[in-house]
């Protein structure tokens, strides 16, 4: 069975972008969708357990009138896709974590999810550090014409960064385009050879490797997702912090590209 793509939701015009880009992800992967919610009530007394059952229906119908907006725009934007709705009490990130360990793709809008007095991100950022799944985070605007374009290095994130690019790009009939950001004397640094292979087993994909000199390679990656499709980032994995686990390249792509940015673990 395909695991569903999962997109969480919260009312804002960034959580509709996302919707109808899990949309479109889902139809290409032939997977279900799950439009998510987390509902965090602040005050005890109004959590819903301790209300007769009534009122709790009354405390989470707002929730309720979400999900199924966005169950309404999914349906619209990819006729045919199966949406379920899925709605949960506590805290957005740990909830939307605890889903991503059915899901095959996350998807956020970039103004954070479900929470309310945090900094806009701050979710998607703290989701994508932690998720058990690539994790996409829809802003900017994609550009239906333009490659997948995948940032490569020595890593292990970058190996698992190129396999799921080069699915995308095949699964959307797609080129891809392998971004090497180099400075003082790295350059490609095996990368052509490392994107070879993984060319061999999508041969249908047409391939472009770029071998960039930045100091940043989030700055080089941000200036080329103008024109791009996707652009897709292999996580480092440390520590508990956000943004230890995201590195500076994740870190900089989720704050300043002009398109969809998928963390890949």
């Amino acid at each position: 069975m395909i695991p569903p793509v999962v997109v969480g939701i919260d009312g804002s015009p960034e959580s509709s972008a996302a919707v109808r880009w899990a949309a479109a992800q889902a139809r290409s992967r032939g997977a279900g969708l799950v439009v998510f919610r987390a509902e965090l009530f602040d005050d005890p007394d109004l959590l819903p357990h301790r209300k007769p059952p009534v009122e709790a229906e009354l405390l989470l119908e707002p929730g309720y009138r979400l999900l199924r907006r966005a169950a309404d725009e999914a349906r619209r934007a990819m006729p045919g896709v199966s949406v379920r709705m899925c709605l949960r009490l506590g805290a957005a990130a740990g909830l939307l974590v605890e889903q991503s360990a059915e899901a095959g793709l996350l998807v956020l809008g970039w103004s954070g999810v479900g929470m309310r007095g945090v900094v806009a991100g701050s979710v998607p950022l703290s989701v994508a550090a932690s998720a058990r799944c690539p994790v996409a985070v829809v802003r900017g605007r994609a550009d239906p014409a333009g490659p997948v374009v995948v940032g490569v290095d020595d890593s292990g994130g970058s190996e698992r960064a190129l396999a799921f690019a080069f699915e995308t790009a095949e699964t959307h009939g797609a080129a891809l385009e392998a971004v090497h950001a180099w400075h003082d004397g790295n350059r490609e640094n095996g990368v052509p050879e490392q994107v070879a292979a993984w060319s061999r087993k999508h041969p249908a994909v047409p391939v472009r490797v770029r071998a960039v000199r930045a100091r940043s390679a989030a700055r080089a990656l941000a200036a080329i997702s103008r024109a791009a499709r996707v652009v897709v980032v292999g996580s480092r994995g440390r520590g508990p912090v956000a943004g230890g686990l995201l590195g500076s390249t994740g870190n900089g792509l989720l704050a300043h590209a002009t398109c969809p940015v998928v963390i890949v673990r």
